[in-house]
C-alpha cells in the first residue's frame, strides 16, 4: 500500500519551489480597496505534473514553524471563506505556466482585523496517492510516496488593523552543529490586531565603524501569536572579533506585494559585547 506524506514549505522568497513547482509571489495581502490578485505557477521539471490547490489553516509555533490546524482559537480569524479562486487543479507540461486568480468577497458585517489562511499547492502523485501491492511470499510491502506542497499566506486586512513590534532578549550563542560562525538569538513581541512582517538586520559597531554581520528577511509574527523567537547566523569576516563594541538589531518593514513602501522601522534593540 502506498501512503502519502505531505511537505509544507514556508514562504521565504519572492518566488519559491517545492519539487518542480515554482510559485510567485509567495505572499498575498488584501487591504484597502484591493479586491483581486494573481499568482503564477511554473513547472520547472522535466515531466508533466498535476497540482491540486486548496486552502488550509495554519498556526505558528514559538520558533516560527507553521503547522496545519483543524480548529481555530477564538482570536484566530481565517480568510478561506472570503476568497474565491480558480482553477482548483492544474496540469502543467515542462516549462509551462498557469495563472491562479483570487477574488475577495467581504460580507457587510465583517469585523475589523486581519484574516489569514494559507493556499496550498499539492502535487498529485502519478497513478494516485495509494495502491496495494501484494508481493510473493508473506507480508505486504509499504512504500512512502512523498507528496510535495507549497503553502503561501493569503491575508485580508479589514478596517482598523494595526501592529507594533518590540525586540528583546539579545544573546550571542555558539555556532550550531556543523557551522563555524556564532548565532544571535532574540525575541520579537507583537501587539495589535495585525501580523508583524519585515527584515532583521544585525550591525556590529566598534571604533566608529559599522559592519553588517547578519540578515534575516521576510520574518513574520502571525496573529494570534504575541511573540516568537528567532536566530540569525552571524557572518563575521576573517580578522574581525566580536569583542567590545555593540551589536544593534533593526526590524524594518519590507516592500509590499506591489513593490511599494518598505523600510519603516518597527523596532530596534542593542547589546554591548564584552
Amino acid at each position: 500500500m502506498f501512503l502519502a506524506a505531505s511537505v509544507a514549505v514556508p514562504p521565504s522568497a519572492l518566488a519559491q519551489g517545492a519539487g518542480d513547482l515554482v510559485v510567485s509571489p509567495t505572499r498575498v495581502v488584501f487591504e484597502g480597496r484591493d479586491r483581486s490578485a494573481q499568482l503564477s505557477l511554473v513547472n520547472k521539471g522535466s515531466g508533466t505534473a498535476t497540482f491540486r490547490i486548496s486552502f488550509v489553516n495554519m498556526r505558528m509555533s514559538d520558533t516560527g514553524n507553521l503547522f496545519e490546524i483543524n480548529k481555530g482559537k477564538p482570536d484566530e480569524k481565517f480568510a478561506e471563506k472570503l476568497i474565491r479562486y480558480a482553477p482548483r487543479q492544474v496540469t502543467l507540461k515542462p516549462g509551462a505556466s498557469q495563472a491562479i486568480r483570487l477574488l475577495l468577497r467581504k460580507p457587510g458585517d465583517l469585523k475589523d482585523g486581519e484574516y489569514r489562511s494559507h493556499l496550498m499547492f499539492r502535487a498529485v502523485p502519478k497513478g494516485g496517492a495509494a495502491s496495494i501491492e501484494r508481493p510473493k511470499g508473506e507480508g505486504v510491502r509499504v512504500e512512502l510516496v512523498p507528496v510535495y506542497g507549497i503553502t503561501i499566506p493569503v491575508i485580508v486586512r479589514h478596517g482598523q488593523a494595526d501592529v507594533e513590534a518590540r525586540l528583546d532578549g539579545l544573546a550571542i550563542k555558539p555556532p550550531a552543529e556543523g557551522k563555524k560562525t556564532p548565532r544571535l538569538s532574540l525575541r520579537i513581541h507583537r501587539k495589535g490586531n495585525a501580523s508583524a512582517f519585515g527584515n532583521l538586520t544585525v550591525t556590529y559597531s566598534k571604533g566608529g565603524k559599522d559592519l553588517v554581520i547578519g540578515q534575516l528577511n521576510r520574518l513574520a509574527v502571525y496573529v494570534p501569536n504575541t511573540s516568537r523567537t528567532a536566530e540569525i547566523e552571524l557572518r563575521v569576516p576573517d580578522g574581525v572579533s566580536l569583542k567590545g563594541g555593540k551589536i544593534k538589531v533593526e526590524y524594518k518593514t519590507e516592500k509590499n506585494e506591489k513593490g511599494q513602501g518598505g523600510g519603516k522601522l518597527l523596532s530596534t534593540a542593542a547589546m554591548d559585547v564584552p
